[in-house]
């Protein structure tokens, strides 16, 4: 089966770097150094002296020489020296070669100058294809011209591609786990998965004690949150309006809490834990005797078996059952 240039430039880009570490990076100094009284410009590799810059250095984008009429600091010469040594290195790989001097230089390094470079070394042979790229580096490349614009553009590309396989998240180069795969499926992208992970975490550390059934909720919560981003991206806001008052009604029906539970009543006196009850219930709800009255009396089982025993526990007091006790006898009473 016949490649084409595309798939050759994009299966050597993506494949796994191989480093000859015998190869020594060593570039010789020129023999015509640099002579103040002749020269303007000197090269910062091999002390070459130069009049002018135009047609003897390359150029950058790089804010890091822009006081240098954005002009690299290194000669031509050394820059194909350089490159024959980097392609030593790399196993041969001119995309890997050129993928690191473009880091150097604060180059663009994208697909399609490299398949122009590529195209134009046949009919060149007294040039690098490090010189063609350096020609065609912004071609087709949609105004990016720096590395950090490649490393942004291509982050961007990799949060929206869609995950179809746990195997993809082993092989790639994402920041999500295999076990966010299978907590959630397939069908999402980068972003969607931190975004589920991320509420996921936030439920489940302020509900630590959730069972099966609220787990189904609060996964279902995380989708719906998720949506919700997606829906403010957008701009949508009656999409939104309307996943808000979905997430509220699920919440409310899984009984979760928005922050952590604490179980401090170890830590309280029982006096204290009366005082929180009437916080949060106060006495005077129940006010009205009709709507709430005692049919079990239950509130006398309370009064006689624990309100009377723990106040006497407290205080010290002897207040004794009203109906069942045994009354106090004088042992000098005459029977």
């Amino acid at each position: 089966m016949a490649h084409t240039k595309e798939s050759v430039v994009r299966e050597s880009m993506n494949s796994p770097k191989q480093i000859d570490t015998s190869i020594i990076f060593n570039i010789p100094r020129s023999k015509q150094q640099f002579d103040v009284n002749k020269h303007r410009y000197k090269c910062s590799c091999c002390g070459k002296g130069f009049f002018t810059q135009k047609n003897n250095f390359q150029k950058s984008n790089s804010p890091l020489f822009q006081s240098n009429d954005g002009y690299l600091p290194w000669c031509k010469e050394c820059s194909d020296k350089y490159y024959f040594l980097l392609c030593a290195a790399y196993m041969g790989n001119q995309e890997h070669a050129i993928g690191h001097f473009c880091q150097q230089a604060d180059w663009v390094y994208e697909e399609n100058p490299l398949i122009a470079a590529k195209e134009v070394e046949s009919g060149h042979r007294d040039r690098t294809r490090l010189s063609h790229y350096a020609a065609k580096k912004n071609l087709n490349v949609g105004g990016r011209k720096t590395y950090i614009d490649t490393l942004k553009h291509n982050y961007e590309i990799q949060e929206k591609n869609i995950i179809t396989s746990k195997e993809q998240v082993k092989t790639s180069e994402l920041s999500i786990t295999a076990s966010a795969v299978d907590r959630w499926g397939i069908g999402f992208t980068e972003m969607d998965y931190k975004n589920l992970d991320e509420h996921y975490r936030m439920l489940k550390k302020n509900n630590p004690n959730a069972d099966n059934n609220q787990e189904i909720f609060i996964k279902s919560l995380c989708n719906l949150n998720m949506l919700m981003i997606r829906a403010l991206q957008s701009g949508d806001a009656k999409e939104y309006s309307n996943l808000v008052e979905q997430y509220s009604k699920t919440f409310k029906q899984a009984g979760l809490r928005t922050v952590e539970e604490k179980d401090s009543s170890n830590d309280e006196t029982f006096c204290m834990t009366l005082g929180f009850i009437s916080d949060y219930t106060p006495e005077e709800f129940y006010q009205n005797k009709a709507l709430y009255e005692d049919f079990d009396h239950l509130g006398e089982y309370v009064e006689r078996h624990i309100t009377r025993p723990m106040i006497n526990l407290e205080t010290g007091s002897n207040i004794r059952d009203k109906e069942y006790f045994v009354p106090e006898v004088d042992e000098y009473e005459e029977e």
